[in-house]
């Protein structure tokens, strides 16, 4: 079994080892074991309300609604290989055998003929093409580094291990305990929250390092398995982060997001226990009518323009859209038995978002759930502009995937490529733009908004796109004096030992998972298109 040890509690029993006939028993989960208690950590404490729910939210960062903590439907895939002697093989030959089950080889391209294909997008680029730049560049390479290996590094020292949890990494740290906020709501379980998958996976074409494949697989396995459910009501759905990975009642396509897994698929040559995933992905949209993601906090419901609820949803054109776009992205690229309906949803929802004055900065839209047509929100049913911006819209693939498919609409005859790329243009250049020209072009400015640092792989993407070189500037002063990580950071661990922690441990307190996606996406994505404007003066 792969990863015995790592997803515990398991178990092998060997019986009537001295007979012509023994019996090997693999157990998944021992026997031996307390039964799995898979029930919420807590029964609402009094939350009867949406208003209750959404106060607790406030607190613990984790929502609650009964009945919607449920593990029911959530999966774990495991390995199990099995080897025929003639005879007792030998200490080295079953030495041989373990390590080939622990690290089964994996046959992947130089990562420059990759990044010639284009199959992973334009989005990356190959270390060998950092490390012959600039110190700055060589500052940022050496912080991916970092960060990559203080995760790694905190896999094995916090023990983020066991039947559910291996695979997974943590969301927040608790700097005053020593510890990673395990036991505080949606301060735990990171979930894919801000996209470390797709993080790692960009790292790891960078560098085609064994090790970062290592850790993006394990993640992949187990946020497309126990982060997602795989039947019943919520099939095809995740969950939002929280202290169990199933716990938070926010079920939503984000979490399961086919594009996360795209790359894992691909470079394995079609793993099948993924492929089915990716087909899973495709029935989130469908969850729509069964479940209004924004039940809690709409603010149209006193609207005299309503809709039909059994065949349109209202979407955020972000983390919704960019989920179910990913989804009939990739069903479309590998022909599956559903691409023609994918296709078609994907094209007549483009023309729905060109179609909006405001393109995706409305922010939220009506999707026609058979068809993928989008019409205006009910708070702007005559499309008169509405101006809706969330510092999350675009932090769960919806760079990468309008990327992708700008890409993709580039390559073949359709009126969609030019409206489209210009309306994703738009929301790159204005998202951290100054105020003035959001007012110029929206009538108004954006309200206050945060993660400017990961943004400022929007106004990369414009400034690459547009051949902007004023655009290029921006964006990285965007990212070296954005609110994520800044240079001034100590970029080093910290060791914590004695009477301060159970174990001693390595601890930089100052690093967040948010952020440390978030940072390697920027960095990554801003070298892939501007790096020639990295050495030039920046004003840092």
């Amino acid at each position: 079994m792969r990863h015995f040890w790592e997803r515990y509690p398991t178990q092998i029993d060997i019986r009537n080892a001295d007979t012509q006939q023994g019996e090997i028993t693999m157990w998944l989960y021992s026997p031996s074991a307390e039964p799995m208690d898979l029930r919420p950590y807590h029964d609402g404490l009094g939350q009867k309300t949406y208003d209750d729910q959404l106060d607790a939210l406030q607190i613990t960062y984790e929502d609650w609604e009964a009945g919607l903590g449920t593990p029911y439907g959530i999966a774990r895939t495991n390995e199990i290989y099995l080897y025929a002697s003639e005879s007792t093989p030998t200490a080295a030959t079953l030495s041989g055998i373990v390590e080939e089950i622990r690290n089964p080889p994996v046959l992947v391209v130089q990562s420059e003929d990759i990044h010639r294909t284009e199959a992973f997008g334009s989005y990356w680029s190959p270390q060998s093409t950092w490390l012959q730049s600039t110190p700055q560049t060589a500052q940022i390479s050496h912080n991916l580094d970092f960060l990559f290996t203080y995760y790694q590094n905190q896999i094995a020292q916090r023990r983020w291990y066991g039947f559910w949890d291996h695979g997974d990494i943590m969301h927040t740290y608790d700097a005053d305990r020593h510890t990673w906020r395990y036991d505080i709501g949606g301060y735990a379980w990171d979930n894919s929250e801000l996209s470390p998958d797709l993080w790692l996976w960009l790292y790891f074409l960078c560098t085609r390092r064994e090790d970062l494949f290592r850790v993006a697989e394990n993640l992949t396995r187990h946020t497309s398995e126990v982060d997602m459910y795989h039947l019943g009501p919520l099939r095809g759905l995740g969950t939002r982060h929280g202290v169990q990975h199933w716990s938070d009642s926010c079920k939503q396509a984000r979490v399961s997001n086919a594009l996360y897994r795209r790359y894992f698929y691909y470079l394995t040559g079609g793993d099948e226990r993924i492929g089915d995933i990716l087909h899973e992905a495709l029935d989130a949209e469908d969850k729509f009518r069964r479940l209004d993601p924004y039940r809690k906090v709409r603010k149209d419901k006193g609207l005299s323009v309503q809709y039909d609820s059994n065949s349109e949803a209202l979407i955020s054109l972000g983390t919704d859209w960019s989920a179910l776009a990913a989804a009939w992205l990739v069903e479309w690229e590998r022909r599956g038995p559903r691409w023609e309906s994918a296709r078609s949803k994907l094209f007549t929802s483009i023309q729905g978002i060109i179609d909006l004055k405001n393109g995706f900065v409305t922010g939220q839209a009506l999707l026609h759930l058979d068809s993928g047509r989008i019409r205006p929100p009910p708070v702007d049913h005559e499309n008169n502009g509405h101006v809706q911006v969330s510092h999350l819209s675009a932090m769960f693939g919806l760079v990468e995937t309008c990327a992708d498919i700008i890409d993709a609409l580039a390559g073949i005859d359709t009126p969609l490529f030019k409206p489209f790329r210009s309306a994703w243009l738009d929301y790159c250049v204005h998202f951290n733009g100054p105020a003035t020209a959001q007012i110029g072009r929206y009538g108004t400015a954006f309200p206050k908004l945060i993660l400017r640092q990961g943004h400022s792989r929007l106004t990369a993407y414009a400034a690459r796109e547009l051949g902007d070189g004023h655009l290029a500037h921006r964006a990285w002063r965007e990212f070296y004096n954005g609110d994520g990580y800044a240079p001034s950071v100590p970029w080093k661990t910290q060791y914590i030992d004695g009477s301060r922690v159970p174990v001693a441990v390595e601890e930089a307190s100052w690093v967040s998972t948010n952020i440390t996606a978030l940072y390697g996406l920027a960095a990554i994505q801003g070298l892939a298109w501007n790096a020639d404007f990295i050495s030039q003066n920046l004003n840092i």
